[in-house]
């Protein structure tokens, strides 16, 4: 047996859902191989076990104030926000040589900025949606930004590093920018603004498996409202429809745009899993976002999509978790 610490929480909009995908990898791990201590971070940063105070020394012990607990052999960081899916949290568990399961620092880093994201796979030529970023609201950056929207009528203000759409919104007049951008800049210190796409949402599920890495066929978000928001994403009332394999679209191009995600994945040195989500305009594929720790709940669709691919999702989790440590 060996002893995973399962993480979850975190100091972001996200915590809630934390909770969600935490209970679900509880119920996916293999019992008979590990023993889990499940550990919430709250959004002051303490660490509870129990509803005990815990941390960790570099002996990968999890010790109270009254001593050691367990040492440590594995980390799966349930988290989605700050400080997981930032790298701030993988950078420590390197640090005290803790395996753990998922995206490597830097990487996750990269990807839940949306402003380095962008300027990551423009530079290695992957289409993206036409883009600036703004790093304030003065005249000039507010001038840049109203040129962008005249010449693409609508646009999408985003903060550059929240998820679950937190800090985004959509602006179809030039008379809500200034405003708009001053409420992005609450939640980030620098804003994406992003021509508004008229096409259909598709995400691919990406992971390894068999020493391999594998995607999904792409999975489609059809939102009746103006954009997925976070209320869409996970209100029980939402009216979002999801489709676990997207409807009407040829295999040629599903086959195109799982492949375009696996390139996306191997280009940036992602790691376990990852979701990947896509615009389809016409017959123009376009990348949207990357997710270095998707979202768990009855409702996500990053392990509906995985299964769909024949395997299991305990298979997938365990056989991971085997692979990252010594038995």
């Amino acid at each position: 047996m060996k002893n995973l610490l399962l993480l979850f929480g975190g100091g972001s909009t996200e915590h809630e859902i934390s909770k969600v995908t935490c209970e679900f990898l509880e119920k996916k791990i293999d019992s008979e191989k590990f023993t889990i201590f499940k550990v919430e971070i709250k959004k002051d940063g303490l660490w509870l076990y129990n509803d005990e105070k815990v941390f960790i020394d570099f002996d990968r012990n999890l010790k109270t104030s009254h001593g050691n607990i367990v040492k440590i052999d594995l980390c799966v960081p349930a988290i989605h926000g700050y400080p997981a899916e930032t790298g701030d949290l993988q950078s420590f568990l390197k640090m005290i040589n803790i395996p753990f399961f998922g995206v490597e620092s830097e990487p996750s880093s990269i990807c839940f900025n949306k402003v380095l994201t962008k300027l990551w796979l423009d530079a290695q030529g992957f289409p993206t949606t036409p883009f600036i970023f703004i790093k304030d609201t003065k005249s000039e950056s507010l001038k840049e930004c109203k040129v962008f929207f005249k010449k693409y009528k609508k646009i999408f203000i985003k903060a550059s590093n929240q998820g679950s759409s937190i800090g985004c919104y959509p602006v179809s007049n030039e008379d809500e920018i200034e405003n708009t951008l001053h409420e992005a800049f609450k939640f980030s210190d620098y804003v994406l603004v992003e021509s508004f796409i008229d096409g259909r949402e598709l995400e691919v599920s990406v992971f390894e498996y068999d020493s391999k890495v594998m995607a999904s066929s792409p999975g489609e978000i059809n939102c009746p409202d103006t954009f997925y928001d976070y209320n869409q994403k996970y209100a029980k009332n939402s009216l979002t429809q999801i489709d676990i394999k997207a409807i009407d679209l040829s295999d040629a191009k599903a086959k195109e745009i799982s492949d375009m995600a696996i390139s996306v994945f191997n280009n940036l040195k992602l790691k376990d899993l990852s979701r990947i989500d896509f615009f389809l305009e016409g017959d123009k594929i376009l990348i949207n976002e990357i997710n270095t720790f998707p979202g768990m709940t009855p409702i996500s669709l990053f392990p509906q999509m995985l299964e769909a691919t024949g395997i299991k999702f305990e298979d997938f989790i365990n056989q991971r978790l085997v692979s990252l440590i010594r038995f």
